[in-house]
């Protein structure tokens, strides 16, 4: 996130309130509450201008910032008196803090406001975020060894994943995607709880994961898990069945170097 710069706390600039940046915690991370949670209500607790974009903190969020290998989502904030475009969102010194390149000149701190998601973005990253869950142990399976992943990335319309491993996985490929789509068609739930780390860490085990990346200090683990299939830490937003991902396609594989394989994958509707 860009640096703060000329915030001064709570000047009135054109009808428009810019506060210094404020250390505030939300009261209720609303899209951990319920992923699928399209609207709130909140209130302003800050509005800081950085650099070339201004940062609004309010008091509960369902906007998912940027983190847990996630994109941030997108959508809209708006008031009786005004509007704006949320364009990212970023944790900053613990708040939730959502940016727009424009604001309404109308808002201020204490307004009560409705956050709008945009909801088809939301969706299809929560599906292709299971879709990547449910690809990993896929090819584990068909290779028939504990592949580690050793890097991974989620977008709208594809994820992608770097395995450790030796070969090619050009010949498997249309095994894999066959082997998790059975899974999709199982229609398995995705169960979210949190554990203990050392409960976690064991848990995990089962499904070729582990903890490793974790900070030491992190005691208490968001665990995502798709039933008897695959389970790892996650801070992630998903979808609550494998159906609702609707089908998994290879978009292809290349070789990222010596011993490690990438594969592309998207979320089809269709």
């Amino acid at each position: 996130m860009d640096k703060v710069r000329n915030a001064v706390h709570s000047i009135r600039k054109g009808g428009l309130t810019i506060s210094a940046p404020k250390i505030t915690q939300q009261k209720k991370l609303l899209y951990y509450d319920d992923a699928y949670m399209k609207e709130f209500n909140a209130e302003i607790l800050s509005i800081t201008k950085y650099d070339n974009r201004y940062g609004v903190v309010l008091d509960c969020t369902a906007f998912y910032p940027l983190g847990g290998g996630q994109p941030a989502d997108k959508g809209v904030i708006k008031s009786e008196r005004g509007e704006f475009r949320v364009v990212d969102v970023r944790i900053e010194k613990g708040a939730v803090v959502h940016l727009a390149d424009e604001i309404g000149r109308q808002l201020a701190e204490g307004d009560h406001v409705k956050g709008i998601i945009d909801w088809v973005r939301r969706f299809a990253l929560m599906r292709v975020h299971t879709a990547a869950h449910l690809m990993s142990e896929a090819v584990r399976k068909v290779v028939g060894s504990p592949l580690a992943i050793v890097g991974s990335g989620i977008d709208v319309d594809k994820a992608r994943l770097d395995l450790a491993y030796d070969k090619s996985l050009g010949p498997l490929l249309s095994k894999i995607e066959e082997v998790a789509n059975q899974v999709v068609k199982e229609n398995r739930p995705v169960d979210i709880r949190i554990m203990p780390r050392e409960e976690a860490e064991s848990y995990v085990s089962r499904f070729h994961e582990s903890l490793k990346i974790l900070p030491p200090k992190v005691q208490k683990v968001r665990i995502v898990e798709i039933k008897e299939w695959h389970a790892c830490a996650c801070g992630g937003l998903h979808v609550k069945t494998t159906e609702e991902i609707g089908a998994i396609k290879v978009l292809r594989r290349m070789s990222k170097g010596k011993g490690v394989e990438r594969i592309e994958l998207a979320a089809k509707t269709s």
